[in-house]
């Protein structure tokens, strides 16, 4: 293979934002523990962990017998353990569920959960969030002082959040990151079944590694994992340079044309993997009041925003059926017909929103619509810079305002002050992206706007910031007045699949289609673009497309079941 340039100097660190670490590298080169089989909860890949067991309130993983890192030593209990405790030192989500995890032998790790916290709430955080890497390497920052910081910290965290970000343990865990983050390694020692063999800024190379454990299911020789910016996504498809991609693929509608008329061509679009939202600043006039974020859901025409943006051809968003939270697939799941059938599905009329308007105090005259204290109603439609996609979904909806009578501007803002203004709550209309597809509803829900990290957020880089600025104390339907945010964080850490989930998803979805503290206005698809011309793939309808929208995972499983293959 021919390279572009020299291959660049670097190094590696999953705890550093610093540093250049492959994006080809997970699940390639490193293998998380298990990947779940989405939308189920509770149905997992096996990977690194050959199996696991419950056994009360511990859950016992059993590592692959045969799997050893890159450097042929095995991989151990003790990778994970270490692994897990340098993870707290980014609030890893997995300690919120925990009060201990030990090594059992060489080949086996113990987790207990704290009490009240079902198993399958530790199974999730733990393989959809934690991926071991080498003690080898990262285990000598992983003393008894860390150690016992860790325990300290989350000990008190999960009764006193504010008191435990105060004290001793939070400052020495820290520190520890801070000097974590500086560390630079230059061999990559990964446990999976490609070695990264060289890298530039357009491309990672990765070949084949014998001493996987499973090498045997492994027939793609090399993959050359190309440079991932949009443009040149599509540009390598379309001249054969890329056999397929997946994630965060947008094919314009032109460019879905092209692709098309290429025999090989295959274009999938995956429904339900993220949700794009419309945020309104709930805690600033005009949009405090429910009936004018009512009267907004009426007066932006999402389905002609999300065709002028995605097209109609297998597009990258959808609108979703009714605006209650959730991705379609999402909520199918938890709510019943009828349940769906009683909500608001806020179709595009603008009679229904200037009635609302005209109940909320608002009038027009001359055409033009005036708020209760006689000022023009004018909006600003902010957007991150960035989202190129979504700023010409944007377009419609200002020009939609400004028919329908309010001043209407839109504005761009570069990425970084663009999420500050979010959490400073400094803006009036803006856009969310990216949140759902969880197949936890409850997550889904938590990670919203709404949810702490968002909207009224006490710990992190964002405390004390208002951010969406809804409730936070709210007649929840079913729950009473709770605090928004911290009763989804609570519930997340509290209940699994099953009866419960299903009533609070019903609670959750009815405050967000009665109250409208954000509108979804589309559901994102995972594009996937394969060429049949080299390579076999699954069939259009195996389950493995919908099960694994990581790419790289859906690449190695579908090489250990047999569905992937050179010709």
């Amino acid at each position: 293979m021919a390279s572009s340039g020299p291959w660049t100097t670097w190094g590696y660190n999953p705890w550093s934002t610093n540093l250049n670490f492959p994006s080809g590298a997970n699940g390639f080169v490193f293998l998380p523990l298990a990947i779940q089989n989405w939308p189920s909860l509770d149905s997992f890949t096996p990977q690194l962990a050959q199996n696991w067991s419950v056994h009360g309130n511990q859950l016992q993983i059993n590592l692959q017998p045969k799997a050893t890192w890159q450097d042929g030593t095995p991989v151990t209990s003790k990778d994970v353990v270490d692994t897990l405790y340098l993870d707290a030192l980014t609030q890893a989500g997995i300690w919120n569920d925990i009060t201990d995890v030990a090594a059992k032998g060489t080949k086996s790790v113990v987790l207990t959960a704290r009490p009240g916290v079902p198993m399958v709430l530790v199974e999730n955080d733990l393989f959809n969030g934690v991926t071991p890497y080498p003690s080898s390497v990262w285990g000598k920052y992983v003393t008894p002082e860390l150690k016992q910081a860790v325990d300290s910290y989350f000990t008190q965290a999960r009764t006193d959040p504010a008191a435990a970000a105060e004290g001793p343990a939070y400052k020495t865990m820290t520190t520890a990151l801070q000097n974590l983050a500086k560390v630079h390694p230059k061999t990559l020692v990964g446990d999976g079944p490609y070695k990264l063999v060289g890298m530039t800024t357009q491309e990672q190379k990765l070949t084949k590694w014998d001493g996987f454990y499973a090498a045997d299911k492994i027939s793609v020789k090399e993959i050359r994992y190309l440079g991932n910016q949009q443009p040149q996504v599509n540009s390598n498809l379309l001249s054969g340079t890329a056999d397929f991609s997946s994630g965060w693929l947008y094919m314009p509608s032109a460019i879905v044309n092209q692709w098309q008329q290429n025999p090989d061509a295959h274009l999938l679009s995956v429904p339900g993997t993220f949700q794009g939202q419309i945020v309104f600043n709930n805690a600033k006039p005009p949009f405090n009041s429910v009936k004018v974020r009512q009267a907004m859901a009426y007066a932006l025409p999402r389905q002609k925003m999300d065709e002028l943006a995605w097209g109609k051809t297998k597009p990258h968003a959808v609108t979703p059926s009714i605006p209650e939270g959730l991705v379609d697939q999402v909520a199918q799941e938890f709510l019943t017909k009828e349940q769906l059938a009683s909500l608001n599905p806020y179709p595009y009329d603008t009679k229904k929103a200037a009635a609302l308007l005209q109940e909320a105090g608002f009038r027009r005259t001359g055409g033009k619509w005036f708020m209760p204290d006689g000022k023009p109603f004018k909006v600003t439609l902010e957007m991150n810079s960035g989202w190129t996609d979504q700023i010409a979904a944007f377009k419609v909806a200002d020009s939609a305002l400004d028919s329908f009578g309010i001043d209407s501007t839109l504005n761009t803002v570069e990425g970084v002050s663009y999420s500050e203004d979010l959490h400073t709550g400094n803006f009036q209309i803006g856009a969310f992206c990216c949140t759902g597809g969880s197949p936890n509803p409850l997550l889904d829900f938590e990670q919203s706007p709404m949810g702490s990290a968002n909207n009224f957020t006490a710990t992190g880089s964002s405390a004390g910031r208002r951010g969406l600025g809804y409730g936070p104390k709210v007649n929840v339907p079913g729950l009473g007045v709770v605090n928004v945010p911290q009763e989804l964080d609570k519930q997340i850490h509290q209940v699994a699949s099953g009866p419960r989930m299903k009533e609070l998803t019903w609670s959750w979805a009815q405050l967000v289609n009665q109250q409208v503290p954000y509108l979804e206005y589309a559901d994102f698809a995972n594009q996937i673009a394969f060429s049949t011309k080299k390579f076999n793939w699954p069939a259009e309808s195996s389950p493995l497309w919908r099960q694994h929208s990581n790419g790289n995972y859906l690449i190695v499983v579908g090489q250990e079941k047999g569905e992937i293959s050179p010709k």
